[in-house]
């Protein structure tokens, strides 16, 4: 009697374990932050506006948003505020850029300091200037 007890038991934390490990599994793939802009290229001059969709970052805090070019400088920063579920949807400006492909990245930046917060996720598009022919 003694072993159908302690059996039961086992058998019980090995399900909590595999149910509680499925949870985590879910729970970290919609946390992915994603992007999506439009469009994905533009002219030279005199600016563009990008269209930004963004998921997954941390509710109600801020995203910083970086061009970074070729020759790795960053021409471009800016922030955006996320709504309660970690995401937004707003317009940027793409100004003085010039021709060159840009990795617009994004990145949690709870504080507003211009740096991402350490250990954020980070994901980027990919913006050309000008649209290729």
């Amino acid at each position: 009697m003694f072993l159908k007890g302690k059996l039961a038991f086992i058998y019980g934390m090995v399900a909590l374990g595999v149910f509680g490990l499925t949870d985590i599994m879910f729970l970290t793939a919609f946390a992915e932050p994603k992007v999506d802009i439009s469009p994905t290229c533009g002219p030279a001059e005199p600016g563009f506006n990008i269209v930004i969709n963004a998921n997954g970052f941390k509710p109600n805090s801020n995203v910083g948003v970086k061009f970074v070019g070729s020759d790795s400088k960053i021409p471009l920063y800016t922030q955006f505020d996320t709504n309660s579920t970690g995401g937004f949807n707003d317009v940027t400006f793409a100004d003085d850029l010039k021709a060159d492909h840009y990795k617009l990245y994004l990145a949690d930046d709870s504080n507003s300091d211009g740096v991402f917060d350490i250990g954020a996720k980070r994901v980027y598009a990919n913006v050309t200037i000008p649209c290729e022919k």
